[in-house]
C-alpha cells in the first residue's frame, strides 16, 4: 500500500532531520581504483544514445564550503518557519569550488551545479570519464537522464460527452472549465472565498505565453514573481527567436488550467495564486528535457519560497523498472527532498497507459502527489499511466480531469480549446493544493498530500488505475486527520 504521511517517509541524507545514509563508493585518495566510482551503465548507455548526453559527477563531501549556508529569500525562510522545517538543512551548503574547478580542468563543460546533491552535470566524453574519476573527492559518476516526448494520448470517445452541471454555489462564470472545476469541488472552495491568494506556485514546463488573456489578471496584479529559462539560461520564459515556434504551447495550457482567469471562459482552481515560471524543456530535438534542468528548477523554486510545484514531465531513458523504487532516480530523490522542505510536488503520472506498470520518475517518489487522468464521467482515461512502483506501492496518487480538459492555447493571445493528457490533470491537483495551503498556512507538504488522498473518491479502495481517486478539494480543506508525521525509512543511496 502506498505510504501516507502517517507511514514511512523517505529520509534523505540531505534532508532534515538528517540521518546517516550510504552514499556509495567514495574516492578520497589517488591510489584507489577509479572503476569503483563509475556507474556500470554509463559507457553502455552513452555509446548507444542517439545524440550527445551528459553525466552527473557527485562529490563525497563539501570541501572548503562545509558548514556554509547559501542565503534563502525571506519567502523561503517564512515557508520553512511556519511549517516546522529547519533553516539549517545540509542541502543549503554550496558545492566546493575547488571540486568544481578540478572537474573543469579535465576539459569538461559544466552545465549545472547542484547544491542539493553536491554534484555537477557535464557533457559526456569517453576520454573524460577516467580523468574525472581520478579526482580526489569524486564519489560517483553516472548518466544524466533524458526525457523523450511521449506520443500524444488518444482521445477517449466518451470524454467529449457533456455531463450535466450541478448547481454551483460559486458566483464565478467558469465557461468551458466548469466541468473540470466542479468535478474536483473547487467551485465550492471558491464560494467559501478561497482562490489560492498568498500561495506561490512554481510551474515547470516548455515555456509560457505570458501575454495570453488567461494571465492578464495575474500579470496586472504583479503575481508573476519570477521566471527563468533553464534551456537558454535567461529570464524570459516566453518564446524567443531561437525557440521552436510551438515551444510555449504546452506550458501556456498547464498554467492556464491551474491559475488562469477569464470570466465566462476559464478559471483555474488557484486563479488568485502567485507564480514562478520555469522553462525546463527544450522541444527543438528528440531529447527535449534532461533531469539536470528539472533539478536546477526545483532548487531555484525552493530558494524563492515556492509552496507548490506543478510539473508535467516524467523521466525514463536509461532507468529500468527496478529503479522505480523511490530510492534511485535523481528526480525522484529531489522531489522527495522538496517534500521534506514542505513544497507540495504535483507530477503527472504519464500517458503510457493502460499498460501496468507504466510510470517513470519522479512518479515513484514516496511523498509527492502523482496525478492520473479521468474523463468527464469520472472513468479513467485510457492513456493514464498505471502503477505499481517496483517496490509495490500504488500509483497514481490521485486523479483529475485530463481528457478533453479546457485550457488556453498559444495560437493567439485569446484562444481556448480542449486537450488530453495527464499533463492537464496535474495542474488541477496543483491548484487544489494551493487552495488547501491558503486555508491552512501552517500545513506541511505531507499534510496537504494526506488530505487530498484521504478525501478522494476512491480512498476506501485505492488501486493502480485510479490511485486514491478524483480529488475533492472542499473536503480536503476540511480534513481533520492530517498529521504530517515524519518517521524514518530506509536510507537512500544517491548514485
Amino acid at each position: 500500500m502506498r505510504m501516507l504521511a502517517s507511514t514511512a517517509l523517505l529520509m534523505l541524507g540531505l534532508s532534515a532531520p538528517a540521518v546517516a545514509v550510504s552514499r556509495g563508493p567514495v574516492r578520497s585518495t589517488p591510489g584507489q581504483e577509479t572503476a569503483s566510482v563509475i556507474h556500470p551503465r554509463l559507457h553502455e548507455f552513452m555509446t548507444t544514445a542517439s545524440s550527445s548526453g551528459r553525466m552527473w559527477i557527485q562529490f563525497a563531501d563539501r570541501g572548503s564550503t562545509a558548514g556554509t549556508m547559501v542565503p534563502l529569500s525571506q519567502r523561503a525562510i517564512d515557508r520553512r518557519v511556519k511549517r516546522g522545517v529547519s533553516l539549517d538543512t545540509p542541502e543549503r551548503q554550496p558545492v566546493a569550488p575547488e571540486y568544481v574547478e578540478a572537474v573543469r580542468r579535465t576539459g569538461a563543460r559544466i552545465h549545472r551545479i547542484s547544491r542539493w546533491f553536491n554534484a555537477v552535470s557535464v557533457d559526456y566524453e569517453p576520454q573524460l570519464v577516467e580523468r574525472v574519476a581520478a579526482i580526489p573527492g569524486v564519489a560517483s559518476i553516472r548518466p544524466v537522464v533524458r526525457f523523450r516526448r511521449p506520443v500524444e494520448p488518444p482521445q477517449d470517445a466518451v470524454a467529449v460527452s457533456r455531463v450535466p452541471l450541478r448547481a454551483s454555489p460559486s458566483s464565478l462564470s467558469y465557461g468551458g472549465s466548469a466541468e473540470q472545476i466542479q468535478q474536483i469541488n473547487a467551485d465550492i472552495a471558491h464560494s467559501r472565498g478561497y482562490s489560492g491568494a498568498g500561495v506561490l506556485v512554481a510551474m515547470f514546463d516548455t515555456g509560457f505565453r505570458k501575454d495570453h488573456l488567461a494571465f492578464a489578471a495575474a500579470m496586472a496584479d504583479g503575481r508573476l514573481i519570477d521566471e527563468w529559462d533553464f534551456v537558454f539560461d535567461d529570464g524570459n520564459t516566453q518564446n524567443e527567436p531561437e525557440d521552436n515556434s510551438g515551444a510555449h504551447s504546452h506550458g501556456t495550457s498547464t498554467w492556464s488550467i491551474l491559475g488562469g482567469q477569464v470570466d465566462n471562459q476559464l478559471y483555474g482552481p488557484a486563479y488568485g495564486a502567485s507564480f514562478l515560471l520555469a522553462k525546463t524543456e527544450d522541444i527543438r530535438s528528440e531529447t527535449q528535457v534532461e533531469e539536470d534542468n528539472w533539478l536546477a528548477a526545483v532548487e531555484w523554486a525552493d530558494s524563492l519560497g515556492a509552496d507548490v510545484i506543478s510539473s508535467s514531465l516524467t523521466y525514463s531513458d536509461w532507468y529500468v523498472p527496478s529503479d522505480y523504487d523511490g530510492l534511485t532516480a535523481i528526480t525522484t530523490l529531489a522531489a522527495d527532498l522538496a517534500a521534506t522542505l514542505s513544497i507540495v510536488v504535483c507530477n503527472s503520472a504519464g500517458n503510457a497507459g493502460p499498460a501496468s506498470p507504466s510510470i517513470g520518475a519522479p512518479v515513484d517518489a514516496f511523498n509527492i502527489l502523482s496525478i492520473g487522468s479521468v474523463q468527464a464521467t469520472g472513468t479513467i482515461s485510457s492513456f493514464s499511466s498505471r502503477g505499481p512502483t517496483f517496490d509495490g506501492r500504488i500509483e497514481p496518487g490521485v486523479c483529475a480531469r485530463g481528457s478533453a480538459a479546457w485550457r488556453a492555447t498559444s495560437l493567439s493571445p485569446a484562444p481556448f480549446a480542449s486537450g488530453d493528457g495527464t499533463s492537464f490533470s496535474c495542474p488541477l491537483v496543483g491548484g487544489g493544493a494551493a487552495l488547501i495551503l491558503e486555508a491552512h498556512t501552517d500545513w506541511n507538504a505531507l499534510m496537504v498530500r494526506e488530505a487530498l488522498m484521504q478525501t478522494a473518491d476512491h480512498a476506501h479502495s485505492p488501486d493502480n488505475t485510479y490511485g486514491w481517486g478524483i480529488i475533492v478539494v472542499n473536503a480536503a480543506i476540511d480534513h481533520e486527520g492530517s498529521t504530517g508525521v515524519r518517521p524514518t525509512a530506509p536510507g537512500a543511496t544517491f548514485f
